[in-house]
């Protein structure tokens, strides 16, 4: 199961085209995952979790979930995608995790200088404007994983940009 999270505005209103990706085997596990977002939430029971981000959505208390643990977290997760604060995405390419030509354009980003590639802001509307929409698109819905081929290094194959075997774990050289 995966899904799209979208980033909100500061009245709670979700913002197109925006979001975190989550990804996991079932509804309790990507409850278990929103949780463990901030440290706020972490601690809480899900049931409790749950019941405290529908009061704040839907204004007052809740409509209850159902008594079954797993129920109530796709009860959760089809309330939350009704006031579009989620989307359901398809577990396509799961082996594949990123866009075809996503090495190709952060090389090109990368060798244009023209920003840091820390700045993932940036580095997406760099891919748009230079001719790789698909990847600014895949970039703009994971933060997260763009986050940790940056700072860790993850690659696929093991090749750096130019193709050539090379264990070092830093993209921005």
């Amino acid at each position: 199961m995966k899904i799209l999270i979208r980033s909100t505005t500061l009245d709670g209103e979700p913002i197109p085209g925006s979001g975190e990706t989550l990804q996991a085997a079932d509804c309790l596990e990507i409850i278990e995952l929103m949780r463990g977002q901030t440290p706020f939430t972490a601690s809480r029971a899900p049931r409790d979790y749950m019941t405290e981000v529908l009061s704040g959505i839907e204004g007052g208390p809740p409509h209850p979930l159902p008594e079954d643990t797993a129920a109530a977290a796709a009860e959760f997760l089809t309330r939350l995608a009704r006031h579009s604060l989620i989307e359901f995405l398809p577990d396509d390419k799961a082996s594949d995790p990123w866009p075809e030509r996503f090495l190709e354009a952060l090389e090109t980003v990368r060798l244009s200088g023209r920003t840091n590639m820390l700045d993932h802001l940036e580095v997406t509307r760099l891919t748009a404007e230079m001719g790789y929409p698909e990847v600014a698109e895949w970039l703009a819905d994971h933060r997260r994983e763009y986050a940790a081929f940056i700072l860790e290094g993850t690659r696929p194959l093991g090749k750096n940009f130019g193709g050539k075997e090379d264990p070092a774990p830093c993209a921005d050289k």
